[in-house]
Formats: structure tokens, sequence, C-alpha cells
């Protein structure tokens, strides 16, 4: 495989974060969508056990993550009936409470791009070109 340079590198990283979150969001029975898909990009990566450990762990922090995001939507339900209802729509809280959800995004990445670093150092140049063709593919799967 080429040298590849710092920014594609930088690219994948963020492509599989990306894919990871995405795929973590689908819900689904038991572990859901996500879960599962973890489990086949695992098998067709081939990982090693050490790999697969760091994997799983990314796996596991971004379900950690939804859980929680899940627990704190019933409050956010709750202050957007608040704004619906009010006789003009006050704009400031709304700004607030995107800048709120981007500001507890932006907290938890650390620690899941950190993981995902780990996880990337460990790969093959085989295995980054399987990641690559699994990425085309969904990418292609898209509708719009």
């Amino acid at each position: 495989m080429k040298n590849v340079s710092l920014s594609r590198k930088i690219q994948l990283v963020v492509v599989i974060l990306l894919s990871g979150l995405f795929l973590t969001a689908c819900k689904g029975h038991n572990e859901g969508h996500g879960g599962m898909m973890f489990d086949i990009a695992a098998y067709k990566l081939d990982l090693t056990e050490a790999q697969e450990e760091k994997w799983f762990a990314i796996r596991d922090e971004l379900k950690q993550l939804r859980k929680d995001a899940r627990k704190e939507k019933r409050g956010y339900l709750d202050q957007a009936k608040s704004l619906i209802m009010a006789d003009s729509l006050d704009q400031a809280e709304v700004l607030n409470q995107f800048e709120q959800h981007q500001g507890r995004m932006l907290s938890a990445a650390p620690s899941v791009i950190e993981k995902l670093s780990a996880f990337h150092a460990t790969l093959t140049a085989e295995q980054k070109d399987k990641v690559i063709k699994m990425l085309d593919h969904f990418a292609s799967r898209k509708k719009g």
C-alpha cells in the first residue's frame, strides 16, 4: 500500500468514527443493528483477539453514550413541549439546547477518538483496504 498522507489517515479515522456512531445509533432488538454491524465488521476484517478487544471497547463506549442520551432525551422532550406551547418561540433557548447537545458530543469525542486511534494503529494494510471497501459499499447503498 502506498504511503498514506496524514490528512488521508485523519479522514479515515473520522470516517470510521462517524460510521461507528451511525451504526451504534441504529436500533434493533436486543443489542440492535449497531451491535450486529460491529460483529460483522469484526468478522469481515478478520480481527485478532487484541484488535477485537479494542474494536468492541469502542462499541461498548458508543452503546453507553447512546444509552445515556436516551435517558436525557426524556428531559429534552419536556423542554421542547414547553417551547412549543409558548406564544412565541424562544430562539435563544433553542440555540442553547443545540449548543448543549454539541457540548455533550464534543466532551465524549476525545475518549472515543482515543480508542479509535488505538484500534487504527493495529490495523494492517489489508484490513484498511477492507474498511475502505466496506465504507464504499455502505455509501453506495445510501439513497440521496
